[in-house]
């Protein structure tokens, strides 16, 4: 898998418990996700709960734990609360926006979050969507790659201070939101990889050649490419797509997916509420279990090196447990 970043050597300070880091592209050590991991919201359970939902996904034997931002929790924080609470298995981001955190408090929260996890933490980057960036934070959202190169130079040039993590595993590896190619490019040959969102298994074969080649363009190592792949266990038709639509609904109407859905060959008919059922049927897996694991193989075959679940209750909310037991690698 992909090299993580490691600190550069320009700094003076000692390193002891403490010192002055910035973060390279160089001399990247390997990243490990797993095969399959757990994304979600994690805003539909009361934190106690969600203490023990986090260690019982590790007791499951899942890889990571993803959490994305929107307008819930506030992910370093919850990922921070969660890193207590489990041991093993990767936190990250997934992902967070570039629009609400400048580089310098990314890399803060980034590289504590690495030493509260033992060097579990992954950082998830993206360049979100243009209502969250202008409605909620007041941005002008223009040029979103430009945008991405400049934060990443500036995360790497930023300064940390703070105590290391024990022993020190370096950089905390960073994936990228990616769903076209000249993101998918950046990730590339910036990154360690790329986390596309709501794609099928052509697309994450697509998504693969795009990123060996870009990496092997730079003189990159072989990029991580993560995916997800939410999964209804029903195989009755009708509450199965249901629920997919239930989760689907806020995204039907967001331009950025809109175009990633029409280059995989869908059209206006299909995301017009509530969604066609081949729209639903794409993007969500649902059936029995053995079909849900067919549906993981296909995105493994395609060329994912990471999946992760996200697990749909009926009412299309996410950390719906039953789901991850009939999945759990373990």
């Amino acid at each position: 898998m992909r090299p993580a970043r490691r600190r550069s050597s320009r700094c003076t300070v000692p390193r002891t418990s403490s010192s002055c880091a910035t973060a390279s592209n160089q001399h990247r050590s390997m990243v490990e996700l797993g095969p399959i991991g757990v994304w979600g919201h994690l805003d539909s359970l009361p934190v106690d709960r969600l203490r023990t939902f986090a260690r019982r996904v590790e007791e499951l034997g899942y890889g990571a734990l993803w959490m994305p931002e929107t307008v819930g929790r506030e992910p370093f924080t919850i990922l921070g609360l969660l890193a207590g609470e489990t041991h093993h298995m990767r936190l990250g981001t997934s992902i967070v926006s570039i629009w609400g955190h400048d580089p310098q408090t990314t890399r803060m929260a980034a590289m504590t979050l690495a030493e509260a996890t033992n060097g579990r933490f992954v950082l998830g980057l993206g360049v979100s969507h243009p209502h969250l960036a202008e409605k909620l934070r007041g941005h002008t959202y223009e040029k979103p790659l430009t945008r991405m190169r400049e934060f990443l130079a500036a995360y790497r040039s930023a300064v940390y201070k703070g105590p290391m993590a024990t022993p020190d595993l370096g950089e905390p590896p960073v994936l990228l939101a990616a769903l076209r190619e000249r993101m998918l490019g950046l990730a590339a040959a910036e990154t360690d990889g790329a986390f596309p969102y709501l794609f099928t298994a052509d697309r994450v074969a697509w998504a693969r050649g795009v990123l060996d080649r870009a990496a092997a363009s730079a003189g990159q190592p072989r990029p991580v490419l993560a995916v997800s792949m939410p999964a209804v266990l029903e195989a009755d038709p009708g509450p199965a797509r249901d629920a997919a639509r239930a989760y689907l609904a806020p995204y039907l109407r967001t331009p950025n997916y809109r175009a990633s859905w029409e280059l995989q060959g869908f059209g206006p008919d299909d995301w017009e509420k509530p969604g066609s059922d081949r729209l639903v049927d794409a993007m969500v897996a649902w059936g029995s279990v053995a079909r849900l694991r067919d549906a993981l193989a296909k995105l493994h075959a395609a060329g994912a090196d990471h999946v992760a679940v996200i697990s749909l209750g009926p009412d299309g909310s996410t950390e719906y447990l039953p789901v991850l037991e009939a999945l759990a690698p373990a």
